[in-house]
């Protein structure tokens, strides 16, 4: 009988950390198709190694200026400029799709575990279905407060905190997130009117 062996990848996921292991199984199936495993490997046997692809690995590996365009075509769809998606994705993740934040936030557009399930996302890390989602949720925020700053602040801190306060919630993080997206949001701006201004 052929033995084979797979290495199989478990990924465990603790408060707000991930943290990823590996064990080895061995096993063989019999003729009447009853599976046998061990925990070391049998005498005689020739290993045939399989190793699945870890959840943190983007399915693709996009450019910086392919970001920028997902940003520019989910920013259409979704009636958010692009430029502000851009500042967000920079500020959240700096273009990294595989970015994991100290609170457990994933992918260019740091998207909670939590958000999302709501959100119907089902790989965090492959940057077009990020960026799509991230967008989508941006622009709920947007709908929801209608105004840009407590959009921002509802992306980071959470729609009920920044309702809970009234406004921007008084956490240092959120004020400095804020204050460091619109920066970068005007500057996207401005770059892209001379750019306009340049072409004509």
């Amino acid at each position: 009988m052929t033995l084979t062996v797979f290495l199989l990848s478990c990924v465990l996921q603790v408060a707000a950390f991930t943290v990823s292991f590996a064990e080895t199984i061995y096993y063989w199936k019999d003729p009447a198709g009853i599976y046998h495993f061990y925990k070391d490997p049998p005498k005689g046997f020739v290993p045939r190694v399989k190793k699945e692809s870890s959840p943190r690995q983007s399915k693709k590996s996009l450019s910086k200026r392919q970001i920028d365009k997902l940003a520019e075509v989910f920013g259409r769809r979704h009636r958010v400029n692009a430029d502000l998606v851009r500042a967000v994705i920079e500020v959240e993740s700096d273009y990294d799709p595989r970015s994991i934040s100290s609170a457990g936030a994933q992918g260019l557009m740091q998207i909670m575990p939590e958000t999302q399930k709501d959100l119907g996302v089902d790989n965090p890390f492959d940057p077009v279905e990020n960026v799509e989602a991230g967008v989508r949720y941006l622009r709920m925020m947007l709908d929801r407060f209608k105004d840009v700053q407590l959009a921002l602040a509802a992306y980071n801190a959470g729609p009920l905190t920044v309702e809970k306060y009234g406004g921007i919630p008084p956490f240092a993080e959120t004020r400095k997130y804020v204050i460091q997206v619109l920066k970068r949001y005007r500057y996207n701006r401005s770059k892209a009117r001379q750019n306009v201004q340049f072409s004509q």
